[in-house]
């Protein structure tokens, strides 16, 4: 799944019980969606752009062409999954760095990645 941070904070909670629904029991889900902290969130205009926060402490930011991003902790990744049913097997942060060419600029990527399984 790499696309909860688009979904609507007011959905995400039914969006991850409909991957229970569907999800085989003993099957695993992959998680890897924007963390904390990530570059995108840091050039974000906090003052213009954060229009919300989930219930979570999550920030929800509004892009300019009116998507929105949400930048996820570990805490509410777990509560998400575990409050649909599944149980927590792996969660961390991944950090990933990219290297501009032209520039050199070394660039830092977060991500929150998770496995999750839908008990037997």
């Amino acid at each position: 799944v790499f696309v909860l941070s688009a979904v609507t904070p007011t959905r995400v909670n039914r969006f991850v019980q409909q991957i229970h629904e569907t999800t085989a029991p003993g099957g695993k889900v992959c998680f890897r969606d924007y963390g904390l902290y990530d570059l995108p969130m840091l050039r974000f205009d906090s003052q213009a752009c954060c229009r919300s926060s989930t219930s979570l402490g999550d920030p929800v930011y509004l892009r300019g062409e009116g998507t929105i991003a949400r930048f996820f902790t570990l805490e509410s990744t777990r509560a998400i999954f575990e409050s649909a049913g599944f149980t927590t097997c792996e969660l961390r942060y991944c950090t990933v760095y990219n290297i501009n060419r032209k520039t050199r600029q070394k660039l830092k990527r977060v991500f929150v990645h998770g496995v999750f399984v839908k008990p037997h």
